[in-house]
């Protein structure tokens, strides 16, 4: 589709293209395969060139299908190209790498470039470069392609390609299918890369093994980007405690990405949003999302996605939305996404507009996809998050996390006591719960590991008497962030729903002594 939207333009006279890519390799075959159907509908014989500032002025020669070095022209400098270009060339395809730092350098250039828009000469400039960075005068002269991640189609291609030159015999079995949808999300040049491995690796006989093999290499090739981590899920939603009704609404949401629900006229989930206290669960729920639906989840740094060349940013992120589509169905998690957007409010001023046009990029990719990607974000800030990011349509809902109440107490106390390996029964969890009023699950987990320390130095089995002295010793969140707890379950209460069931029971404010809670519990003789 896109190859002849790039045939088309040519033959319509457009004279400046953009096509972004990383793939140099891509880019120069589609312009190949636009050269004979130029050359037809011209019904003259077209010439194809290509220039970068290493190799100068290459011809390419279909005969051999290769570019080689035209000794006739002396064009290493980007004003000798021009002129060249302007001068002599007729009937010609040009592509330039990277050419977009000369535009930096010389206004000149930018001028020149101008008057080649505005001229009537057959032939087109190809700008062949890893992100959009346009001159704002050349903006609306250029047309501008992206090349999206290669589809299974195209994978299938290379992997036949890659047992072609093993002179292996190819045939469609199940082991080619789960290598090729392993292998999505990579660029062609690296999937031909890591299929010629497999070969090596397998003898040319791959196996379920070398699935695994490519996981793990495209997992480095992905963290490698710097704003994208595979994240191995092994958290599960019965490991967190309370949030009744977020755990129902996520199994149901869940049930909307298969066949059947699009028959039916369910629309694919878009995403969540988990606002709260720090350290309620919202990260370890974003985590088991993945596992209960059996989707990978990759994590995405949006403080990453900010870089210091022009452009940069807004490139970063669509390639980061574009790995994300091409490995759907799959969950996108962005944690604290309201630090990836601080300082929006003086974006034109202080970055150039930068962070607002990332979010705007972001907003329009939520509000637009078409594959499964489901994402899911969290955010203690809830001052910091832009209005825009709120809206449904983008999200299908927002949820508040607050405090565990006494149940979700009870629960988590039971789960941290099965992680070190004792049995909750053993312990008087009312007690315990009552003590950790006004404590989240993280302050819980806390509580537990230091009571288990405490236990080891004397030599003791550990003992609700324990806990308590630890839980006694910590002044939790809800006493240092009593306001700020306040003002979020009132903004909650009228614009998103209450992750659990189950209200919570404490009335405490930044006067009240929590740990004396604790210490009351303690003195309780009926306690061991």
């Amino acid at each position: 589709m896109l190859e002849k939207e790039l045939q088309e333009i040519i033959v319509c006279g457009q004279q400046i293209i953009q096509i972004i890519s990383t793939e140099f390799e891509r880019i120069d075959a589609m312009v190949i395969h636009a050269l004979e159907y130029v050359g037809e509908k011209w019904q003259e014989n077209v010439e194809l060139y290509k220039w970068n500032v290493g190799e100068g002025l290459l011809r390419f020669h279909p005969d051999r299908l290769v570019f080689k070095r035209d000794e006739s022209r002396e064009c290493d400098e980007p004003s000798s190209l021009l002129e060249w270009y302007q001068r002599e060339a007729n009937n010609c395809l040009l592509i330039i790498e990277d050419f977009y730092p000369f535009f930096e350098q010389n206004p000149q250039i930018v001028r020149i470039f101008r008057n080649i828009a505005r001229s009537k000469k057959e032939g087109s400039i190809i700008l062949s470069q890893p992100f959009s960075n346009l001159p704002k005068e050349l903006e609306k002269d250029t047309h501008i392609i992206t090349l999206d991640l290669p589809s299974r189609r195209d994978l299938e291609v290379i992997l036949k390609q890659v047992y072609k030159n093993n002179k292996v015999p190819y045939d469609d079995s199940y082991i080619h299918e789960r290598l090729i949808d392993s292998a999505l999300g990579l660029t062609i040049m690296q999937a031909r890369k890591i299929f010629s491995r497999v070969m090596v690796h397998s003898n040319n006989n791959p196996r379920q093994e070398e699935v695994s093999f490519i996981i793990a290499e495209k997992e480095r090739i992905i963290k490698n980007s710097g704003f994208l981590e595979y994240y191995h899920h092994s958290e599960k939603l019965t490991d967190v405690g309370g949030l009744e009704n977020l755990k129902d609404w996520l199994k149901k949401r869940g049930l909307g990405f298969v066949r059947r629900a699009r028959e039916y006229g369910l629309e694919i989930p878009k995403g969540v949003l988990f606002l709260g206290i720090p350290g309620t669960g919202k990260s370890l729920c974003a985590k088991a999302v993945g596992n209960e639906w059996g989707f990978p989840t990759i994590k995405l740094d949006m403080g990453r996605i900010f870089g210091g060349i022009v452009g940069e940013s807004e490139s970063n992120i669509r390639q980061a939305l574009q790995i994300a589509e091409s490995l759907s169905p799959c969950i996108l998690w962005i944690d604290e996404i309201e630090k990836g957007f601080s300082g929006l409010s003086s974006s034109s001023s202080s970055d150039g507009g930068t962070t607002s046009r990332v979010l705007g990029t972001f907003l329009s990719w939520m509000q637009d996809k078409k594959k499964p990607v489901f994402v899911v974000a969290t955010a203690n800030n809830i001052s910091q998050l832009p209005p825009e990011l709120l809206r449904k349509g983008r999200i299908d809902e927002i949820f508040f996390v607050d405090l565990p109440a006494f149940n979700a107490r009870k629960e988590i106390i039971s789960l941290h006591l099965k992680k070190v390996k004792r049995e909750p029964s053993e312990f008087d969890l009312d007690s315990l719960s009552e003590a950790s009023r006004g404590f989240s699950g993280a302050e819980i987990e806390e509580g537990i590991k230091e009571a288990l320390f405490q236990a080891y130095s004397c030599g003791e089995e550990i003992k609700d008497s324990h806990i308590l002295k630890a839980l006694g010793k910590t002044y939790p969140i809800s006493k240092t962030m009593s306001e700020v707890i306040t003002s979020m379950r009132k903004w909650a209460r009228a614009r998103a729903l209450f992750a659990s069931s189950e209200e919570y029971d404490g009335s405490i404010n930044a006067s009240d002594d929590i740990p004396k809670l604790a210490q009351e519990s303690l003195q309780n003789p009926f306690i061991s």
